[in-house]
Order: structure tokens, then C-alpha cells, then sequence
């Protein structure tokens, strides 16, 4: 018997083919485009050089999110977070049941009210 490896596939999300970028354009700008690209690259979180690859090769750059709204997002988050801790704990406590003990003493109520 031979004492064959078998191969197991890899766990995890596959491991991209990076190219190597060994070819270069070399580009002259003036000191107010360079700042002007090097702005709208910090803006959106890239390198300039980035920026400027994906802007001649694409045509566009997909927008990350913003440090302004990472933060939102993660307040949003939270808020989501304990929005859905508070309805546990109601369910776990039965509030629905004295929901509807409440909505039919509201009925009776106005009831009462209106045969006035």
C-alpha cells in the first residue's frame, strides 16, 4: 500500500491571481491637477496612483464609503442591535399577550365612552 497525501481542498475564500504591475506610464500634471486628483483619491480613500490607474482604465472609480459614513453605518448598526435586543426581551416576557389585554381594556373604554 502506498501512503498517498490526499489532497483536501482549501478552506476560506479563494486567494485572488494578482498581477504584478511591472509596465509604467510616466504622466506630467500640473501642481494643481496633481493636488486636484490627489484630493478626490484621499477623498474616497485610494492612493493617487490608484486613482489614476482605475480612472485611464475604467473610465471611473467605484466609490468606498466615507469615514462619515462608515461611522453612520456603524451607529446605524447599533442602533439595529438594540432595537432588536429590546424585542427579545419583550417576546421573552410576554408583552404581546399584555398588548392585547391593553388594546381590548382600550375597546371596552371607548366603549364606555361612546354610549355615553
Amino acid at each position: 500500500m502506498e501512503d498517498k497525501k490526499e489532497e483536501k481542498p482549501k478552506r476560506g475564500r479563494p486567494a485572488k491571481e494578482k498581477e504584478k504591475l511591472n509596465c509604467s506610464i510616466n504622466l506630467k500634471l500640473t501642481e494643481s491637477d496633481f493636488n486636484s486628483i490627489k484630493e478626490k483619491a484621499e477623498g474616497i480613500g485610494m492612493k493617487a496612483t490608484r486613482y489614476a490607474r482605475e480612472m485611464v482604465l475604467k473610465g471611473g472609480v467605484k466609490s468606498r464609503f466615507t469615514l462619515e459614513e462608515l461611522d453612520l453605518m456603524r451607529k446605524l448598526s447599533g442602533i439595529a442591535n438594540n432595537l432588536n435586543q429590546i424585542a427579545k426581551k419583550a417576546n421573552q416576557a410576554g408583552y404581546i399577550a399584555e398588548s392585547i389585554n391593553i388594546m381590548g381594556m382600550m375597546i371596552r373604554i371607548k366603549r364606555i365612552l361612546d354610549d355615553r
